[in-house]
C-alpha cells in the first residue's frame, strides 16, 4: 500500500487530503469533479421525467445592433452568458445569407435518409425488438423537423442548444416531445461546470441524459460555444448590412442627379423663375440655378450633375467579402466564391469538405439523441437503457453515376484491347476494385461466337430455340 492510498484511507486526519508530494487533494463532493455517471440508470429517471418547467415567455428580441452592443454580446458569451448573444443570433437568422446556408446545413443532414439500429449483442432479444418498434413509431412524433432543426442551429451558431422533453404519458409507451428552451434564459455556471436554465419555476442545473432535458453541444459542454458561428460571423454580418444601407443611400442620392439651370446673368428675373418652376416639374427636385457670362446674356440651358467615378464598387466588394467569410464559417468550404474556373479538381476538394461537415453533423447529432432520448425512452419504457436504438442518418456521399458508367465502358474497354493483343485478365474482379469498381462478372463465350452458333441451330448460349418471325403483311 502506497502513501497516497494510506492517506486517502484517513480522511480524519486534521486539514486538508494530501497527496505524497504535498498537493491537496480536492474533495469528493464537489460537484464538478466527480466521476462519470449514466443519467439514464438513475432509479429517479421516471419522476424527474414527469416534472415540467415552465419557460419564460419571450415576446420580442433586440433587433437594432450596432458595433458596441454586437462586441458587449460576444463579451458575455465568452463569461459564458447567453442572454445578449442568444438574441444576436435570432438577429442573424434574418439575413438572408446566414438563412439560406445554414438552411443549406441543416438541410443537408435531416434530407437523408434514417436507420434505427439495434446493439450487436442484443440482435436476438426479444425485449430489444419490442423496444425498437416502440421506437421507430415514437420517432414519427419525437423527430419533429422544427425540433431537430433548432438543435442543429443552435449547435452550430451558439454552440449549444437546449431543449426540454415533454413526455405524453396518456399511454403506454411514454412518448417524448422536444420544446426548445431559449438560450436567452441560460447561463453556465463555471463552479458547477453545468448550464443552468432559468424558468418560472426557479432554476435547474441541466444534467443532460436525465430524461427532462436534451442539451446538444457538438463542440463540447465546457466552453464549446468558443467555436460558435456567431464569434466568428457577428461582425461580417454587421458590415454587410451596413454596406447595403450605405449602398442604397449612396444610390437614392446618385440616382436622381441634380438638374442645372444655365440661365442669362441679365435675364429678366420672372422669366427665370418661370423657366425653374418648367424644371422642377420634370420629378426632380433639385435644381441649381447657374448664371451664365456676359457674351450668353440671351442663353437658356440645362445639364445633369452626376457621379462619374467607381467609387460604388466598394459596396458590393465588401458585400461579397462578407458573404464569403459568413459561408466560409457555417459550411466550412464556398465553392462558388472561390473556384472560378470550374477545376474538377477544386471542385472534389470543396465537396470533400462539405462530407465531413455533414459527417461530423451526423455523428455529434447522433450521439445526442442516443444518450439523451434513446437511452431514457428505453429505460422509462422497458426499465432497462441498454435496450435502446442507435438512430443514424445515412449521409454516404452521392455517387456520380455518369462518372462511374463513363468509367466501367473505359474499363470494358481496356479488357477488349487486352483481349485483341493476345492477354487476358486472371483476376478481373481484383482489376476492377483497383479501378475504384464493384463489379461481377462470369466467363461467356464472345458475342461472335454466340452469333455463330445461334445461326447453326437457332439456339442461343443458354437460351431456347428462336421462333420465326412472321412477315408483315
Amino acid at each position: 500500500m502506497n502513501g497516497y492510498e494510506t492517506i486517502r484511507q484517513n480522511p480524519s486526519a486534521p486539514g486538508p487530503l494530501v497527496d505524497p508530494f504535498g498537493r491537496v487533494i480536492p474533495p469528493t463532493d464537489d460537484p464538478a469533479w466527480q466521476p462519470p455517471t449514466d443519467p439514464s440508470a438513475d432509479p429517479q429517471l421516471k419522476a424527474r421525467a414527469s416534472v415540467i418547467l415552465r419557460q419564460i415567455p419571450i415576446t420580442q428580441t433586440q433587433t437594432a445592433w450596432d458595433m458596441a452592443a454586437i462586441r458587449g454580446a460576444l463579451v458575455q458569451l465568452n463569461s459564458g452568458y447567453f442572454d445578449q448573444a442568444s438574441q444576436l443570433v435570432d438577429a442573424l437568422y434574418a439575413d438572408d445569407r446566414v438563412q439560406a446556408t445554414l438552411g443549406s446545413r441543416t438541410a443537408g443532414l435531416l434530407g437523408r435518409k434514417v436507420t434505427h439500429r439495434t446493439p450487436k449483442k442484443l440482435r436476438g432479444s426479444a425485449a430489444a425488438r419490442e423496444c425498437r418498434d416502440a421506437w421507430i413509431e415514437a420517432w414519427k412524433t419525437t423527430a419533429q423537423e422544427s425540433a431537430m432543426t433548432q438543435l442543429l442551429n443552435g449547435g452550430h451558431m451558439l454552440g449549444f442548444d437546449l431543449q426540454q422533453v415533454l413526455w405524453d404519458r396518456r399511454k403506454s409507451p411514454w412518448i417524448p416531445h422536444l420544446f426548445p428552451f431559449h438560450a436567452r434564459y441560460t447561463y453556465y455556471q463555471p463552479v458547477w461546470r453545468k448550464y443552468v436554465a432559468i424558468t418560472m419555476d426557479g432554476q435547474e442545473a441541466i444534467t443532460a441524459g436525465d430524461g427532462k432535458w436534451v442539451l446538444h453541444a457538438p463542440f463540447g459542454e465546457y466552453r464549446g460555444w468558443m467555436r460558435s458561428a456567431v464569434r466568428a460571423i457577428a461582425d461580417k454580418w454587421a458590415y454587410r448590412n451596413f454596406s447595403y444601407r450605405d449602398w442604397a443611400r449612396f444610390n437614392e442620392r446618385h440616382g436622381m442627379p441634380m438638374i442645372l439651370a444655365l440661365t442669362p446673368a441679365a435675364a429678366d428675373p420672372t422669366q427665370v423663375q418661370q423657366f425653374k418652376v418648367a424644371l422642377s416639374n420634370l420629378g426632380q427636385d433639385s435644381v441649381i440655378q447657374l448664371p451664365q457670362g456676359v457674351d450668353k446674356q440671351f442663353s437658356y440651358s440645362m445639364e445633369m450633375l452626376e457621379a462619374k467615378d467607381r467609387s460604388w464598387e466598394a459596396f458590393p466588394g465588401l458585400i461579397d467579402r462578407c458573404d464569403m467569410s459568413i459561408v466560409l464559417a457555417l459550411l466550412w468550404q464556398n465553392l462558388t466564391t472561390e473556384v472560378k474556373e470550374g477545376s474538377f479538381a477544386a471542385a472534389r476538394v470543396h465537396g470533400d469538405v462539405r462530407q465531413n461537415a455533414l459527417e461530423s453533423d451526423e455523428r455529434a447529432l447522433a450521439r445526442t439523441i442516443y444518450t439523451q432520448l434513446a437511452r431514457p425512452f428505453a429505460a422509462i419504457n422497458f426499465g432497462d437503457p441498454e435496450l435502446a436504438q442507435m438512430t443514424r442518418w445515412d449521409v454516404t456521399p452521392i455517387e456520380d453515376y455518369v462518372a462511374r458508367a463513363d468509367s466501367f465502358l473505359k474499363f470494358a474497354q481496356a479488357v477488349q484491347f487486352l483481349r485483341q493483343a493476345g492477354w487476358k485478365l486472371t483476376d478481373i474482379r481484383e482489376m476492377g476494385r483497383s479501378c475504384g469498381l464493384d463489379i461481377d462478372v462470369t466467363d461467356a463465350d464472345p458475342t461472335q461466337v454466340e452469333a455463330k452458333l445461334a445461326g447453326a441451330t437457332g439456339v442461343a448460349e443458354g437460351g431456347e430455340p428462336e421462333e420465326p418471325e412472321e412477315e408483315a403483311a
